[in-house]
């Protein structure tokens, strides 16, 4: 299967080609044009293992998706990386693989995967089509100038044929799921009212029913909207302790706060995440999540929580 393209004002006309190794239509698909020097696999999480049989052991970057949620990495093995993340129960939400990888050689070593990795991530970030599971920031490339215009193509080739392999994380034509909740698309941007000072060590008594839980990786924080406006998160939440390269730098400054005022510890034998001491008004939900998370989210990550009642449980 082949696809042709012809965008004014972006890259050159190039047909995609699809080829589908294993017959079938969700199966395997091997996505490459002949003017570019990476190629995609697409297949479900479920044909994992036939990778490993197919000796996957190049290096690439790669995604793991489903509808809503995505998980971006880069590796020197992409078929033993994705065995474990069929193991790790942060990542069962995936339901698909993207593997980025050189074509038609692999890339000698993972630096390309690196520059890829880093960069997609801002990307999907920017877009908000799905909520990123990413909890440590990726590595940032450290590119040498000979070879900056040769990983921008691999990026723009990468991104366009993650399109045709049918990855929606990073472009699509439907409207981003995590921007239709409360305040609209524009919510994921620092608001005029976002800039107003927060409030250390207010005292938190949410009104029956009212109280959210964050819903971003397996952070555990809880808040709820405050009578006279804005946001309370409170003590007791987790906060991830590494800040996105993409997010806001109002994020980094409020995390800065909250360090000299003392309302951040550690949490013993965790290092990606600490614990808030008191209580903290936030002037809009969207501006809580983004510096409890320390990624480009909005309000949309606290929901009604999981388990609203102590579970009771017997024993005989």
């Amino acid at each position: 299967m082949s696809f042709f393209h012809q965008e004014p004002g972006q890259q050159s006309v190039c047909t995609t080609n699809i080829r589908r190794p294993g017959g079938g239509i969700s199966g395997f698909r091997h996505v490459n044009n002949g003017a570019s020097r990476v190629a995609v696999w697409a297949f479900p999480m479920t044909r994992v293992a036939d990778i490993v049989l197919a000796k996957a052991s190049m290096p690439a970057a790669y995604i793991l998706a489903n509808h809503r949620s995505a998980y971006l990495g880069e590796t020197n093995h992409f078929g033993n990386r994705l065995t474990r993340h069929l193991a790790d129960p942060t990542k069962r939400f995936a339901r698909e693989a993207f593997v980025i990888t050189g074509f038609p050689e692999p890339w000698p070593n993972k630096d390309p995967a690196i520059y890829l990795q880093y960069h997609l991530i801002e990307i999907a970030e920017a877009a908000g089509h799905v909520k990123l599971t990413n909890t440590l920031s990726p590595q940032t490339p450290i590119v040498p100038d000979n070879d900056r215009a040769v990983l921008e193509r691999l990026l723009n080739d990468a991104r366009l044929l993650l399109h045709d392999a049918g990855c929606r994380v990073l472009d699509s034509n439907f409207d981003s799921l995590c921007e239709s909740g409360p305040g609209g698309p524009g919510e994921r941007e620092i608001g005029s009212n976002d800039e107003m000072p927060m409030q250390i060590d207010v005292f938190a008594s949410p009104p029956l029913g009212s109280e959210l839980e964050l819903d971003y990786t397996d952070l555990w924080a809880r808040g709820y909207p405050a009578a006279n406006g804005g946001f309370v998160v409170m003590a007791g939440s987790e906060v991830r302790a590494a800040v996105n390269a993409s997010a806001n730098p109002i994020v980094t400054t409020r995390r800065e706060e909250l360090a000299k005022a003392e309302a951040l510890t550690l949490i013993h034998g965790l290092g990606d995440r600490l614990r808030l001491r008191v209580s903290v008004w936030f002037p809009s939900a969207a501006i809580a999540a983004k510096v409890v998370t320390g990624a480009h989210v909005n309000s949309k990550v606290w929901g009604r929580p999981s388990y609203p009642r102590p579970l009771l449980i017997t024993t005989t």
